[in-house]
């Protein structure tokens, strides 16, 4: 029997109409499933780096705005928690001052939770790297779990989307030590914290090879958004100018059953837009950081 497709909407937008897209895109996916069991949302927001909105390498304080509209507007007594952790080049908690988040917190009664000062449990895993994982309390809890994240490309993974957002749940500061491994360390994350609802800002997107951080701006002027974060990605990675599959996250996370890189696109018709993107350059990139791992696994056992 032929595997029924995840939905996946994309519709063109500005800032000044999400509000009215990001409803009909919500509702081009059946709705969001929050009940009387899963009263508190975590909104996991992206601030990769301290550049400005517009760059296009963080989440828009208008996109939160906008979505935390919709939520106070369509559902009562929600306790809503919007979450970052700090990183080598993050300061989570000055970011949201800096790029006018707090005002946007306060105008609708959400709370910033910083992951990497939250109590910590420790969850074991199979995973494809991690055997445990160390996962702030807020997301053990029984939430409603949105991932807000950028359209972006990224020299290390291809793409920075929704799946690449919840890296970024990690609390540890010094996250690049994943790096070698962080294909199956995204997989891994979401296995455990998979998104309900994965929402990307690509209204201002990043391309190029610099990217996630210092890439080319680029006014896409998109919003993609479903319930299976790796149908999101793969819809995102096609108009970005990739083959899904050979984006390693991401069909690793279609492997691991995470979702499935299958989906059905509904909205406009968006296929593909120019991302600027040095296929050689992260394919050189790529095959460097191959190399390095296979030394160090070398070099391990010689000791």
């Amino acid at each position: 029997m032929k595997k029924k497709r995840s939905v996946v909407a994309v519709l063109k937008s500005d800032y000044c109409s999400l509000y009215s897209n990001l409803e009909k895109l919500i509702t081009l996916c059946k709705g969001l499933e929050i009940n009387s069991k899963n009263k508190n949302v975590v909104i996991k927001i992206n601030l990769c780096d301290a550049r400005t909105p517009e760059t296009g390498a963080i989440t828009h304080p208008l996109f939160l705005d906008a979505l935390l509209r919709f939520l106070r507007e369509n559902y009562e007594n929600l306790k809503i928690f919007v979450v970052e952790s700090d990183a080598t080049v993050v300061l989570a908690d000055k970011f949201i001052k800096w790029f006018g988040f707090l005002p946007v917190l306060e105008k609708w009664d959400a709370k910033w939770i910083n992951l990497s000062k939250e109590e910590l449990n420790i969850k074991k895993i199979n995973g494809l790297f991690l055997k445990e994982i160390h996962l702030p309390k807020i997301l053990c809890d029984n939430v409603y779990f949105i991932s807000l994240a950028k359209l972006k490309t990224n020299l290390l993974t291809k793409i920075s989307c929704s799946l690449k957002n919840q890296f970024g749940c990690l609390p540890e500061i010094e996250k690049n030590i994943y790096h070698s491994h962080i294909n199956e360390v995204i997989a891994d994350i979401n296995s455990v914290i998979k998104p309900d609802f994965s929402l990307v800002d690509g209204i201002s997107a990043m391309g190029g090879t610099q990217g996630p951080a210092f890439g080319t701006p680029i006014t896409a002027e998109l919003i993609i958004g479903g319930k299976d974060p790796v149908a999101v990605d793969a819809c995102c990675a096609k108009i970005m100018g990739f083959k899904p599959y050979f984006v390693p996250h991401v069909r690793k996370s279609n492997n691991q059953g995470i979702g499935c890189l299958h989906y059905e696109q509904v909205g406009d018709n968006i296929k593909k837009m120019d991302f600027e993107i040095k296929k050689w350059e992260i394919s050189l990139f790529l095959l460097g950081s191959s190399l390095k791992k296979r030394v160090m696994r070398q070099s391990r056992r010689g000791k």
